[in-house]
């Protein structure tokens, strides 16, 4: 490592066979104990970890300044080491810049299930058949078997997947969960990644470390984010918005569908779903419970593909089903035409 020998150096030079002070705090699971150490008496007395922090021989935990457990002072130090350029700090940082790969994508079709609904075009769903969703499945199971129902210390840390409790009406289970962030009271808000799902749970009994083996590099996360293609509903604190979301449920919840996925977008994909020979996103713009996404929108995805013809064939028919809406004067249309700015608010 940069100033690992300089470290060693400094440690020899004012520590090695001098009388220290060391206050325990701790102990690691391999049986390390951890603390403080003071060198030197009355006033050279001082604080070793802050020295070297100071002098750029030491860093200080990132977790530990994430979650605020950092002490002020040890922070202080190295926001000061860093102003000043010592030790590691003064090495350049090189930034590697990797030219982006542009990958297109190429349309799919599967036979999915939805799993969790979030708008009249925002949900979740689960591929039917799909091997890793039951093996996920039946292995938390096994997790909560083996575990129950007992929270344990975890690393709580936005972004990392950890098992959070939930009950489905039939008790109290884990389930994989991502932490998306830490709220007031000792409550963090989580994703349930196989699932699609979010909830605010406790802390310190509602979840726990997961196994290796459960980990999203072994099995990815099952349930995937999707959107119906260049059909736009409004958000759930309007009546259309509500309305559409009950009409996608109403004509998707736990039915198999085909869904013709276009591509990615942020890792959200843009799909259209067919219940038999019925699109959904065209039920919902001819209800007057959507609109159609504009020439950017058609463009964003077409782009993304290799072959972007359907989304230029989706636009033109959902265009068509929009103008019937329109003159009907139904859902959305009701008042009349709706303005740019309405539009955006879609």
């Amino acid at each position: 490592e940069p100033f690992g020998d300089n470290s060693k150096r400094h440690a020899r030079l004012t520590v090695h066979q001098r009388s220290a002070e060391i206050n325990c705090s701790g102990v690691t699971m391999g049986g390390v104990i951890t603390g403080s150490m003071f060198v030197g008496q009355g006033g050279q007395r001082r604080d070793y970890s802050l020295e070297l922090v100071g002098a750029g021989l030491a860093t200080v935990d990132q977790r530990k300044i994430d979650y605020g457990e950092a002490p002020k002072n040890l922070v202080e130090a190295q926001n000061a080491a860093k102003s000043n350029k010592v030790g590691i700090w003064s090495l350049e940082r090189e930034v590697q810049e990797t030219p982006k790969v542009v990958t297109k994508f190429k349309e799919e079709m599967a036979t999915v299930r939805l799993s969790e609904i979030r708008s009249g075009n925002h949900f979740f769903f689960r591929v039917v058949g799909d091997e890793s969703a039951k093996v996920m499945d039946d292995s938390m199971v096994e997790f909560t078997q083996n575990n129950g129902t007992r929270g344990a210390p975890c690393d709580v840390k936005v972004g990392k997947v950890v098992a959070a409790l939930f009950n489905d009406g039939s008790g109290n289970a884990w389930y994989r969960a991502k932490i998306l962030e830490r709220g007031d009271r000792g409550r963090v808000k989580v994703l349930f990644i196989d699932h699609g799902n979010v909830d605010s749970v406790p802390l310190s009994s509602h979840l726990r470390p997961l196994d290796m083996t459960l980990g999203t590099d072994r099995v990815p996360a099952v349930a995937k984010e999707a959107k119906l293609a260049l059909t736009k509903t409004r958000p759930l604190d309007d009546d259309e918005g509500v309305d559409g979301a009950r009409m996608l449920q109403s004509m998707a919840w736990g039915k198999d569908l085909t869904a013709r996925m276009h591509c990615d977008v942020d890792g959200v994909l843009a799909v259209t779903l067919m219940d038999g020979e019925t699109s959904i996103n065209e039920a919902l713009v001819s209800s007057g419970l959507a609109i159609v996404g504009k020439q950017s929108d058609v463009e964003l995805l077409s782009n993304k593909m290799l072959d972007g013809n359907s989304i230029v064939s989706l636009s033109a028919e959902l265009t068509m089903s929009q103008e019937v809406a329109r003159k009907s004067r139904i859902g959305i249309w009701r008042y009349g035409d709706i303005g740019d700015d309405d539009d955006d608010e879609v």
